[in-house]
């Protein structure tokens, strides 16, 4: 671990990123309710696009052709997934309405990684990861106290250690994978773990539409590899 004293742009890029990333995950939360764990997941490979987008406006990064044909792959994965998957009975205001939340989390999430990178270049991952716990968490505090709601709920007291330490050792990954790759490889890498949310939702939530869900996992996957072979 290395702790130095930090430039002044490290807490102006901790204060958008943890702020933009907290707010997102409000959004996030909100489609969670309504959508299956598998789609909720899977929807994630959209986020390349998003910081291919992002990672050329504020980072100046560009892949490979190789690297985005695999990052076109990924997307084609998500659209297998997505197909069809309207549960009957839903009106489409509803779903509208949770795609809506979703993209939102999704675009706020992706830009705040644009600040995250950002602060890890000018620091450890370490700081980083603390800069960007104490901006997030102030944020959702005022959230919470605005609303008069808890930030955790007693029924969940029991799980808040186990899931802090999960959250915090892969957020922490997270910043070393920024530090070492382009933002957009970085979003494609992580969808290989949407492969255990559709197992997860078969298993747990008997979620329907498995065969062709865990093909879109597979086509993502592919497009993961061409990005560690040719990215």
């Amino acid at each position: 671990m290395s702790w130095t004293r930090p430039p002044r742009s490290f807490w102006t890029y901790s204060v958008l990123g943890g702020v933009l990333d907290a707010l997102g995950n409000l959004a996030m939360i909100a489609a969670l309710r309504a959508a299956d764990l598998s789609v909720f997941g899977p929807l994630n490979a959209i986020r390349p696009v998003l910081a291919l987008v992002f990672g050329w406006l504020f980072l100046k990064e560009m892949p490979t052709a190789a690297g985005l044909a695999g990052i076109l792959i990924t997307v084609g994965g998500a659209c297998v997934i997505l197909k069809e998957d309207r549960a009957p009975g839903a009106k489409p205001n509803s779903i509208w309405a949770v795609l809506g939340f979703r993209l939102l989390g999704l675009g706020l999430a992706t830009l705040a990684s644009v600040f995250l990178k950002r602060a890890a270049s000018t620091v450890s991952a370490e700081m980083t990861l603390a800069g960007w716990l104490l901006c997030g968490l102030i944020c959702l505090t005022i959230y919470g106290r605005t609303r008069g709601e808890k930030l955790v709920a007693e029924s969940d007291r029991q799980w808040l250690g186990f899931h802090a330490l999960v959250f915090l050792v892969m957020q922490w990954l997270t910043i070393r994978i920024f530090q070492g790759t382009l933002l957009s490889y970085a979003f494609v890498f992580f969808q290989l773990g949407m492969i255990l949310q559709v197992i997860a939702g078969k298993m747990l939530f008997r979620e329907p539409h498995f065969a062709r869900r865990i093909f879109g996992c597979c086509v993502m996957s592919v497009g993961a590899a061409l990005i560690l072979w040719r990215g």
